[in-house]
């Protein structure tokens, strides 16, 4: 949980007030809770694997300000709250266009109007795009590796503009992974080469 916060975690804390409370989607280790607490803001983490939900709710458990449930992204939000703001590193990184604008739309039904999402999509430009087996144009699944069998969706600018067409797009970089990608599913040499679009959306 430790180390520098992610890029979109610090640029969260900087568009949303102390405070509020905000959508994590995907906790894995837990590393962007503490900036994320350390910021005044309160988290709500939705997290897929029943495992890892578990966990994380030993880790944070007895801490008011975090609450943790297992559930599918692109089920309704189950929490009871409307959300300041939303991230996820992870999470949309997997699957194919249409589970990805899925989860996008269970997310925006509970923003703010305004309220910023910061997120990461996978990039054509990674490597990863022309390996694996091809599920659709953008989609390919992963054969080997922590990620075997995994389905993930590849991006060029205009199809994650078209994804991400309901939002207001405040900013959409495409950027090397090797430093903000999760140690835990790949290898340092497939780090090197990893890219990713990050993205700062709004709710309209």
């Amino acid at each position: 949980m430790q180390g520098k916060p992610h890029p979109l975690v610090t640029a969260l804390l900087d568009d949303v007030p102390a405070g509020s409370r905000v959508l994590l989607l995907g906790i894995r280790s837990g590393r962007h809770v503490p900036p994320l607490l350390a910021g005044d803001l309160r988290v709500d983490a939705l997290e897929e694997d029943a495992q890892r939900a578990t966990a994380a709710a030993t880790g944070f458990a007895g801490d008011a300000r975090v609450r943790i449930l297992q559930g599918r992204y692109s089920d309704p939000i189950p929490f009871d709250a409307t959300y300041d703001g939303a991230l996820t590193t992870h999470a949309l990184l997997h699957g194919t266009p249409d589970s990805i604008a899925a989860v996008l739309a269970a997310i925006a039904d509970r923003m703010r109007p305004g309220a910023p999402f910061h997120l990461t999509l996978g990039s054509r430009r990674d490597p990863r795009f022309g390996a694996g087996v091809a599920l659709d144009e953008a989609t390919r699944v992963t054969t080997g590796g922590a990620e075997a069998g995994i389905p993930h969706a590849y991006f060029d600018e205009p199809a994650a503009r078209l994804l991400l067409s309901e939002w207001e797009i405040l900013s959409l970089d495409e950027r090397s992974a090797a430093e903000t990608a999760g140690r835990w599913a790949h290898a340092p040499s497939e780090l090197e080469s990893m890219v990713h679009w990050f993205a700062r959306v709004a709710r309209r």
